[in-house]
């Protein structure tokens, strides 16, 4: 049998592997772009499913901007890895097909090795960091206070290392139980050693039962257990309107223009519904709140550009979903508006001997210096060489029982001993002391720990024994 190819045949040929080629390109180019929308954030945030509308407005305001919402629910894997992962998140979309509760966490999210460590590898040495904080009071200056933090983010060059520090908590294997996915209150924590050994803390005061605790499965710690609002930073609006005062967003010549803020902010309180039904409510709060200022005509243009910006910081952080709102979401980044550090370290997570969960400040920053705008500030530590600290301030409770404990000793280090919340000294830090932390009430605690009064020095008594008055117990508290 002889076969021959004439000249058409052969450019038929040659023709249909060339439409056959750009067909497979075609496809492969559409697969390659599809594939691409199915990981973007508009696909995830609103053709898929719509959690929160709120979260893909305040994304673009955090500092993971340009992370995709894959790369941090999904992780950065490998591409066959993340086709077979897809489809486990179907139930999202048919949550959006069918109705669904809107959500204050996420259950979708990777470990830390799949995602947060793809950028941040925490094998590489970590040094620490200075955070610098502007804050603003109610009076008429709206007078300014900067406060000034070291914070101690990790020391150690391996995961396997002896970390100290913040990042402590990812080097080391802690698994904890929480009753809900925020994880705002944690009852029980176990930390596992090198040697296998364990230790677990338990809080007592938890209203979570015995039998309900048996029944949680435990969490392996994670870099977002702590870091739980990095993507969606719903922040506390008066935190807000202290940066928008520091950018400059905000006039500070406006009279009493931080106590206004905090009007408007307490009168908008937990509003949600509708975008167009929450800039009725907010618009009309406002020209109220600019009606009852009555701002001189020389600052009028300041005046409309204080309320174009806190109409942007009211209605960015609040909710179309009726019963959210900011505080929905808590950040457990710290313990400012919400419990964060002291779920754990409170002083009540107690282990079979009887000793808790060190509750101290020094564990994760150095003392907080604070300068007043008035000129007064705080007097950091001196450390005076040839000098140890004394084993007391390593107690677990050391921060419920400092104040009991003082005597003239601890002026070798911290100066002359005077107290209050106005600065000028050790003692009267005013980003310490007069104050309450969410979680944390050390003045009824400290009580409860002191010692007999026989037991504190003479001099100190007269100082630091448990308030008499309400004046003082608000001047001791911390």
């Amino acid at each position: 049998m002889k076969m021959s190819f004439g000249r058409k045949t052969m450019i038929g040929a040659i023709g249909t592997f060339v439409a056959i080629g750009i067909g497979l390109m075609v496809l492969a180019a559409v697969g390659i772009a599809g594939w691409e929308y199915s990981n973007s954030d508009h696909f995830c945030a609103t053709v898929c499913h719509q959690v929160h509308p709120e979260e893909s407005v305040i994304h673009k305001q955090s500092v993971h901007a340009r992370v995709q919402c894959v790369e941090c629910h999904m992780g950065r894997l490998s591409t066959l890895h993340m086709l077979a992962l897809k489809p486990t998140h179907v139930n999202e979309l048919w949550g959006m097909i069918v109705g669904y509760e809107r959500p204050v966490g996420s259950h979708t999210l990777r470990p830390s090795r799949d995602n947060c460590e793809a950028c941040h590898w925490p094998a590489v040495e970590h040094h620490d960091s200075i955070a610098v904080k502007k804050r603003y009071d109610t009076d008429e200056k709206s007078s300014e206070s900067i406060t000034r933090l070291t914070l101690h983010t990790a020391t150690g060059v391996a995961r396997e290392g002896i970390s100290k520090g913040i990042h402590w908590h990812i080097e080391n294997d802690v698994s904890f139980k929480a009753p809900t996915p925020q994880a705002r209150e944690i009852p029980w924590v176990q930390v596992t050693r090198k040697d296998g050994s364990t230790s677990t803390f338990i809080d007592p005061t938890s209203k979570v039962t015995a039998d309900e605790l048996a029944k949680l499965q435990p969490r392996r710690m994670e870099c977002y257990d702590c870091h739980n609002n990095v993507g969606h930073p719903f922040r506390n609006p008066a935190r807000v309107v202290d940066d928008a005062i520091a950018d400059g967003r905000i006039d500070r010549s406006l009279p009493s223009v931080k106590a206004r803020s905090e009007a408007i902010i307490a009168a908008a309180g937990e509003f949600s519904g509708p975008r167009a039904e929450r800039e009725k409510t907010i618009d009309a709060i406002l020209a109220e709140n600019s009606a009852k200022a009555n701002v001189k005509p020389e600052l009028q243009a300041k005046e409309k550009q204080f309320l174009a910006e806190m109409r942007t910081i009211m209605l960015e952080r609040s909710f179309e979903a009726k019963g959210f709102s900011w505080k929905s979401f808590a950040t457990h980044t710290g313990h400012f508006d919400a419990e964060g550090c002291f779920r754990c370290h409170d002083g009540k997570h107690l282990n079979e001997k009887g000793e808790s969960i060190r509750l101290q400040c020094t564990l994760c920053h150095d003392l907080p210096r604070v300068t007043l705008e008035n000129g007064k500030g705080t007097v950091p530590s001196t450390v005076v060489a040839g000098v140890t600290p004394p084993s007391s301030h390593e107690e677990p409770n050391f921060m419920h029982d400092h104040r009991f404990k003082i005597d003239e000793s601890c002026s070798m280090c911290h100066g002359k001993l005077e107290f209050g919340r106005e600065g000028g000294n050790f003692c009267a830090n005013p980003a310490c002391h007069g104050r309450q932390w969410p979680g944390v009430n050390l003045n009824v605690e400290a009580k409860a720990a002191a010692p007999a009064p026989a037991a504190v020095p003479a001099a100190a008594a007269t100082k630091t024994s448990a308030p008499a008055t309400p004046d003082k117990a608000k001047a001791e508290k911390k």
